[in-house]
């Protein structure tokens, strides 16, 4: 099978949509001589990704994406050593990385549909066919709205929930009013998973860290810079609270530090940043430590089922992260096929990613280039 055309969209949504309903999206179409089709996202700067998938070819060491594939076998790993080769003499990490996964998913979901399997029978074969989701939701602007999110999210059938990022942050009396709500909200059998949103330094994120303890966090999550490996470390070797992080990394260089230095207790994997090919070398790394990964899933349909069948194939895993805030992008792409039942997430079993694409959808809101 060999590539044959690389499309891209840059995607904005329509209206105000909050931080949590992020109105911006890319999605990479690539398509074989033999007319199969692959899909693929990344949650990154959209021009910037688009750039870097087409940029010229200068040499070897310095082209954009697409021309170092374009007219070669349709393979995910060859690929990835192509495009990491084309990018050396510019960038190594960061945005290539992103624009690179991007093209990996989508090489993923063709071979799915070439072999008719689904994607995560290829990385390996699954190992569980549904998973327990949590659903994300920013925290109110009181302390009642946010009691009445968390208890929404209850009554819809979720299990557990993830609250955070503003206004938690500079006021540890406040912080501690914050999740003393939302456990009180969810009450005493649900689990409650705090977003840090890198709001702390090491001896602050302590502090939180012991004040939190008494409402059964199930994790604190990313309380510190996204790349402070030593101050994770420390912090997590102190928490009553079990840590996670990861979510900002691209890469398995930057990843093995989280774990070798065993800076978290769960390691948090957004596939759209680093690709299925590297989040599965980043997971075979933390299964040796016994650390569990999970997804860090931001963005929309791609992202999504790509992370499923990521989490389907690891060894070790918990929960799984849902987006449940109305986003008229998001939820135009998803057309309900990903949503949870009953706080569960499906893997999907059709070939591939899973999933039916609306291309009027991406069309619809593509950014005029």
């Amino acid at each position: 099978m060999k590539i044959a055309a690389v499309e891209t969209f840059q995607l904005r949504g329509e209206g105000e949509q909050g931080g949590y309903g992020s109105p911006y999206g890319f999605v990479v179409k690539v398509v074989t001589e033999d007319g199969i089709v692959g899909y693929g996202e990344t949650d990154s700067m959209p021009p910037v990704v688009e750039a870097i998938v087409h940029a010229p070819f200068l040499n070897e060491m310095m082209s954009g994406l697409a021309a170092v594939i374009l007219g070669n076998d349709a393979d995910s790993a060859a690929s990835w050593d192509r495009m990491s080769m084309a990018a050396l003499g510019y960038s190594r990490d960061g945005v290539v990385r992103h624009a690179m996964a991007a093209i990996d998913i989508a090489l993923w979901d063709i071979k799915g549909k070439a072999e008719g399997k689904p994607v995560c029978a290829l990385l390996g074969g699954a190992k569980r066919e549904r998973l327990r989701a949590y659903a994300t939701h920013p925290l109110g602007l009181t302390l009642r709205e946010t009691a009445s999110f968390a208890e929404m999210l209850i009554e819809d059938g979720f299990s557990a929930v993830k609250f955070g990022w503003r206004p938690l942050g500079p006021d540890p009396d406040g912080d501690e009013a914050i999740v003393r709500t939302l456990r009180e909200a969810i009450g005493p059998e649900a689990d409650l998973l705090i977003d840090g949103g890198m709001a702390w330094d090491l001896e602050a994120a302590k502090l939180r860290a012991a004040r939190f303890a008494p409402y059964r966090p199930y994790w604190l999550e990313e309380p510190l810079p996204a790349y402070d490996f030593d101050a994770y470390a420390e912090l997590r070797g102190s928490s009553p609270v079990r840590i996670a992080a990861g979510e900002m990394s691209a890469s398995y260089a930057e990843l093995q530090h989280l774990v070798k230095r065993r800076g978290v207790d769960v390691l948090q994997v957004d596939v759209s940043r680093t690709g299925l090919t590297e989040a599965m070398r980043i997971a075979g790394l933390a299964a040796q430590y016994g650390i569990p990964c999970v997804n860090h899933t931001y963005s929309y349909l791609f992202n999504a089922a790509a992370s499923l069948h990521f989490a389907a194939a690891v060894e070790i895993t918990d929960l799984f992260e849902c987006q449940v805030t109305p986003n008229g992008l998001r939820d135009a792409l998803d057309g309900g096929q990903l949503r949870p039942r009953d706080g569960w997430a499906f893997v999907p079993t059709a070939p591939g990613l899973g999933v039916e694409v609306d291309e009027a959808v991406l069309r619809r809101f593509r950014v005029p280039i």
